[in-house]
């Protein structure tokens, strides 16, 4: 995704939580509807094998770490909105250094094309004090779905019903949030892929 790409990467890792699984692609059984955004949990010795990836082959690994059941978390297409939410700019337009911007969209980059990136363990803190400090249902009680349509957000659904949008984001940025608690208590790493 050009325009997500701030800075490059050298590291990465994670493990299985009861988040919701992505759906499935050509290549690795994502169905290709959509962009959508998976965060895998991986360990050290996984993220070492992502960074030292060809980027020809990088989406590949990915998505054989999807095959075989990495733990993970999927967003469908709500990362935009999410990211919008919690941000007030679209996920195009990362923030660097922003903890809020960096949970959707990852701290380091290693393929803008297909975005990649990821999350290592030791920058999960500041990430999930910023995901916990946030009230939701303020957020979301606060939410003006026309300005989502104006940003021009991916997809193209900000006019549907705004209290099943809600429900949606809602139940997004909990799974998200959840997910990286987890990867953080049991030492892993978050791989970020949106494409």
């Amino acid at each position: 995704m050009p325009g997500m790409c701030w800075r490059s990467s050298s590291s990465s890792d994670a493990q299985r939580t009861t988040a919701t699984n992505p759906t499935t692609s050509t290549h690795t059984g994502r169905i290709i509807m959509g962009i959508q955004a998976v965060y895998l949990s991986v360990d050290a010795a996984v993220l070492e094998r992502v960074a030292e990836a060809p980027a020809e082959g990088l989406l590949d690994l990915v998505e054989e770490l999807e095959e075989a059941g990495s733990p993970r978390v999927g967003l469908d297409k709500l990362w935009d909105g999410l990211h919008f939410l919690l941000t007030g700019v679209s996920a195009s337009a990362p923030i660097e250094g922003n903890p809020l911007s960096e949970a959707v969209v990852g701290v380091q980059v290693y393929d803008c094309e297909d975005f990649i990136a990821c999350t290592r363990n030791d920058e999960l803190p500041a990430i999930i004090a910023a995901l916990d400090a946030v009230s939701i249902e303020e957020l979301l009680a606060g939410a003006d779905f026309a300005r989502f349509r104006k940003a021009k957000l991916y997809p193209k659904i900000w006019a549907d019903d705004p209290a099943q949008l809600r429900a949606e984001l809602e139940e997004a940025f909990r799974e998200l949030r959840d997910f990286y608690h987890v990867c953080a208590t049991q030492q892993r790493h978050v791989l970020v892929s949106i494409y």
